[in-house]
């Protein structure tokens, strides 16, 4: 199955209950937008978390940048962003001067004072750890199978270490500097001598330990953690190699490790979504503390009495370090945004995202409104295709499977769902009203009929349902697909329902007598997306195949094929006035940059206007505003940005 975000309408949605001020509450929605963007809905996802060595800093890297945060007050401060990557590692130096960071193709050095960037490492391969040596003359990092050991002043690489059979998943200082413990996938944990470069001691920890599996020194350098893929945390004498304690209440892997300053406390984070304090002596349980999500990163402040928890995908949350109490929330750092969707009025978007909840949000000033959530089935996954009835006052939702959530850092597709049914929200309350029940099979996309009473499900039974939204019951059923139903839209006067196919066929439909109308022939896969031009003339559809083709409704011949992608077309958009269309392809295996970006064609005259470039991950849904003036992308960083196409379009626009 497949994001089907691209079948989510552009609506009327009014909710004036909901109505916030017009301008920017935060600034940060604004701070280090890539160009002809205007805002900022999210904060991007986590991939590592360190606090200055005076406390007084926590920086948060992930997709967007680095986010530096007030320790105590959490209060954003500064985003660290130079590029379009992200990063995926950082360490601040020991005396607090410097910040390091890696991304996928450099390592560079911050001003932590200024904010200022100092400079960049060349020539680094793809670092996905980097790491200051106890004195701070060394940064060490990470490349698949090898370390390598560079010059923290002049960036010089000093000593690469021997290749290692597996890849290495985690690297750390001992605090005396003289040695470096790896982690491999092999699940073998590797010391080696920094002033010589040679492997001193191995400690076999158990099966493959994968790519997020902890590693940690106690402050006095004498015993080092890890954590388990069974859930178990091991604690290894660092001079004899021999494995002290072994840790068990864990129930899934131990993602993140930290010891407290003084040594006497670890603290663990895990799949099964709790952090657990252990007494290091005894060995003993002291505290639960539970999360929303899974924790991959757990980290004591610097004095000891903060601990910090968070999920790659969710918030970050501090805790007295004592007490176990809850102390702040940091949210923002949310789940992907797998689809985003304008009202007519450009006021209000809503994004669809991974954890089960559909938001609405202030689209003037990136401020939340509500959230709708399942309240009748406990057995609902993330929702894979959403639709807003034409007055605004309904919501139609298809779920897919919540125990099958997909990474969207490495692939577009989504696993199909249990629940075969569609659910129908109140938008105003918030409240469920209504499941359709009826598909043999998952459901992969919805759409209300203009006028709102007609909404249309497609399904992997290879059947579409029309249902009748005032009397809430089925209408017809459409049989004709040989293959599963992925993407459905109506025309624009309602009388028309397009459907596309897993085999590459789209069929119309009339949809007053259910009659099937025509097939249109041309593409050799899956078809992603449906979209129609404003006047119902031109209908534009993406495939599997990689190419996005135009047809004339009426005729039902093709009109052109405006774009061929090496790769997977996934979204089409058109403006409210027809002479535009967006396109955001999938994953190429000639350039991978592809599914990160727009493009903007002008339809009349068949150009490639402009490419819109600002995520660092794969885009799943693209949004026109009515008026035309914005559009919205929703990325699996975790963030949806809105562009300024007034400005992009012009003749002076900055936009690439």
């Amino acid at each position: 199955m497949k994001p089907t975000s691209c079948t989510i309408l552009l609506v009327l949605l009014i909710v004036s209950t909901l109505y916030l001020p017009s301008s920017f509450a935060q600034d940060y929605t604004q701070w280090g937008l890539p160009e002809g963007a205007k805002a900022r809905i999210g904060k991007g996802s986590i991939s590592d978390m360190q606090y200055s060595a005076d406390g007084t800093l926590l920086a948060v890297a992930g997709s967007v940048g680095i986010w530096l945060y007030d320790a105590e007050t959490l209060q954003e401060l500064s985003l660290l962003r130079r590029d379009v990557q992200g990063a995926r590692s950082i360490a601040f130096s020991p005396d607090g001067v410097t910040l390091a960071h890696s991304s996928y193709s450099d390592i560079t050095l911050w001003d932590v004072a200024t904010r200022e960037h100092k400079k960049t490492f060349a020539d680094v391969g793809s670092p996905k750890v980097v790491l200051f040596s106890p004195d701070g003359l060394a940064l060490a990092s990470v490349e698949y199978k090898e370390i390598r050991l560079w010059d923290a002043k002049t960036g010089a690489q000093k000593k690469t270490l021997a290749e290692q059979p597996d890849y290495i998943s985690r690297i750390l200082f001992s605090p005396d500097g003289n040695t470096i413990a790896s982690m491999s996938r092999d699940g073998i944990i590797r010391l080696w001598d920094t002033s010589t470069g040679k492997e001193r001691k191995t400690l076999t920890v158990s099966a493959k330990t994968g790519s997020k599996l902890a590693l940690a020194f106690s402050p006095n350098g004498k015993t080092l953690v890890n954590g388990g893929e069974d859930g178990t945390i091991r604690l290894w004498d660092t001079e004899t190699g021999e494995l002290k304690k072994t840790l068990t209440g864990h129930t899934k892997p131990v993602h993140s490790v930290s010891f407290s300053p003084d040594g006497q406390t670890l603290a663990t984070g895990s799949a099964d979504k709790t952090v657990r304090l252990w007494d290091v002596n005894t060995g003993k349980q002291k505290r639960i503390l539970k999360y929303a999500d899974h924790v991959d990163h757990v980290l004591f402040s610097p004095d000891g009495q903060t601990l910090v928890s968070a999920s790659s995908h969710h918030d970050i949350r501090t805790w007295d370090a004592n007490t176990g109490k809850l102390k702040k929330t940091v949210t923002g750092h949310a789940f992907w945004m797998a689809g985003v969707s304008f009202s007519p009025d450009g006021k209000t978007l809503a994004t669809m995202n991974t954890d089960t909840i559909i938001r609405l949000w202030d689209a003037n000033t990136g401020q939340y409104k509500k959230s709708l959530t399942n309240q009748l089935s406990g057995d609902v996954g993330y929702f894979e295709s959403v639709s807003f009835s034409p007055d605004g006052h309904t919501l139609a939702a298809a779920s897919g499977n919540k125990t099958e959530l997909p990474d969207f850092r490495h692939s577009f597709g989504l696993s199909g769902g249990p629940d075969k049914v569609v659910y129908l929200w109140d938008v105003e309350t918030g409240k469920q009203v209504k499941i359709f029940t009826g598909h043999t099979a998952p459901v992969e996309s919805v759409s209300f009929s203009p006028d709102g009473q007609t909404l249309a499900s497609g399904s992997d039974d290879k059947t579409i349902r029309l249902w009748d939204i005032s009397a809430k019951k089925e209408k017809k059923v459409l049989t004709g697909h040989t293959e599963s139903v992925t993407s459905l839209t109506f025309s624009p006067d309602g009388t028309t329902l397009v459907s596309g196919s897993l085999n590459g066929s789209i069929h119309l439909w009339d949809t007053n007598t259910g009659e099937h109308k025509q097939t249109l022939a041309g593409h050799t896969a899956e078809v992603r997306c449906l979209s129609f031009s404003s006047d119902g003339k031109i209908l534009a559809s993406t495939s599997l195949d990689g190419t996005l083709r135009l047809w004339d409704t009426d005729t039902g011949r093709q009109e052109k094929t405006l774009a061929t992608y090496n790769g997977t077309v996934w979204n089409t958009w058109f403006s409210s006035d027809g002479e535009i269309l967006a396109s955001q392809s999938g994953s190429s295996e000639v350039n991978i940059r592809l599914w990160r970006e727009v493009r903007l064609w002008d339809v009349v005259r068949e150009q490639d206007m402009k490419t819109l470039v600002g995520h660092t991950a794969g885009i799943l849904s693209v949004s026109f505003s009515l008026d035309g003036r914005t559009l919205a992308t929703g990325s699996s960083d975790n963030i949806v940005l809105l562009w300024d196409l007034t400005d992009i379009l012009s003749p002076t626009g900055d936009a690439k």
